[in-house]
């Protein structure tokens, strides 16, 4: 038989049709475990972990099939309870596949605390950015007498003197002692008088 008696014979047209349908099966086989793998088209909604403990979000999430990995402890805000959930990634009601990881970072269990620097001798405005930058408050300010004014004296906390060192719980108040420049002030007396004879005669004429 010639080649191309062969091509047009059934038993070549039979081959094509074969091997046409194997491939389509081995395609399609393949699209569905594909499909089933990766659980296209069955995405779900990411829950709101938002104040919850991460014991609790895990309870929340098991039937979902995803995993809750704590990526970091943030210091504490005051507007989440102790120990729960602040941010999450993927953020809440976000589409995705199951077995999806879920990020969290969590509040800490309190207010940390930081030491408190030498501020003795230094500006109120000096001082008072000091005070914020460590996260702390400034409260009242009372004046003493003393050459400077509106230099840190002392800083103060519940009626007990801090010093360099001490620790402080962030967003606590502190209340700082300020000089009021008056104690280096005195009037000169020589020269009170030689005021007072310049404008003696004034006074003299208008009576």
């Amino acid at each position: 038989m010639s080649f191309t008696s062969f091509l047009k014979s059934k038993q070549f047209i039979f081959s094509i049709i074969g091997a046409i349908a194997i491939a389509a099966l081995l395609i399609f086989g393949s699209l569905e475990f594909l499909s089933t793998y990766t659980h296209h088209g069955k995405e779900i909604r990411v829950p709101d972990l938002s104040k919850k403990k991460v014991e609790d979000a895990m309870n929340t999430i098991g039937d979902n099939g995803f995993e809750i990995v704590v990526i970091d402890t943030i210091d504490y805000n005051a507007d989440f309870p102790p120990l729960t959930i602040v941010e999450q990634e993927p953020e809440a009601n976000y589409a995705v596949k199951q077995g999806r990881k879920i990020y969290v970072k969590v509040n800490a269990k309190g207010y940390s605390s930081v030491r408190l620097p030498n501020l003795d001798g230094r500006t109120l405005r000096h001082a008072t950015a000091i005070i914020e930058s460590l996260g702390l408050v400034k409260g009242a300010t009372t004046y003493e007498p003393d050459f400077a004014k509106d230099v840190i004296l002392r800083i103060e906390q519940d009626g007990r003197i801090l010093r360099e060192g001490d620790k402080v719980l962030k967003r606590s108040t502190i209340n700082l002692v300020l000089g009021d420049g008056v104690l280096g002030y005195k009037p000169d007396l020589d020269t009170l008088g030689e005021m007072y004879e310049d404008i003696a005669p004034a006074i003299d004429s208008i009576f």
